[in-house]
């Protein structure tokens, strides 16, 4: 089953570049580059692709998953939330995007059964440890997404990266 599963790991909107706003030139190539990549794994045989349902990179490629899945792609999505009520601080357009998506997952995974310091931690594991891909914005930028590309290329995943500045594996062993 793994071998059908594709995960997403990428920034919050306001880690991402800033040539990168949402509704921009710059933005509708970024979406365009993640539904080919979606299509191309799809083509691979992968049927499944799993989010951890935060904003920014996590619900656009959920919401592009969706999108395919409405031209008729033969395509799932699945929701890795790190714990009921994790959109309930959000800015409110953030929120309804979210139960948007969240109402059309095939499966919804909720990973803690309420906020814990590690219940992110933990849900980026869950998302690497049930896939063999990943589709990621990496940048080089430490934290979450680092560390989750970080565990997905020591795990042996195929990763497909659509940053535009790529970054080394050397550069992201660097990063702690």
């Amino acid at each position: 089953m793994k071998s059908s599963i594709c995960c997403f790991s990428g920034y919050r909107p306001e880690k991402m570049p800033p040539d990168l706003p949402e509704g921009s030139p710059a933005f509708a190539e970024l979406l365009q580059r993640l539904r080919q990549s979606i299509q191309a794994a799809s083509c691979a045989g992968y049927r499944h692709f799993l989010s951890g349902m935060s904003r920014g990179f996590d619900l656009w490629a959920a919401e592009a998953v969706l999108e395919l899945q409405e031209q008729g792609c033969a395509i799932d999505l699945w929701a890795a939330v790190a714990y009921p009520g994790m959109e309930q601080y959000w800015e409110p357009e953030w929120q309804q995007r979210y139960h948007a998506v969240l109402s059309h997952a095939a499966k919804v995974f909720p990973v803690s059964g309420k906020y814990a310091r590690e219940c992110y931690t933990l849900r980026d594991r869950f998302l690497v440890e049930q896939s063999s891909r990943c589709i990621c914005f990496f940048d080089g930028t430490p934290g979450g997404t680092a560390y989750t590309v970080q565990y997905a290329r020591r795990s042996g995943l195929a990763i497909d990266n659509l940053a535009d500045q790529q970054v080394s594996f050397d550069d992201l062993n660097k990063i702690k």
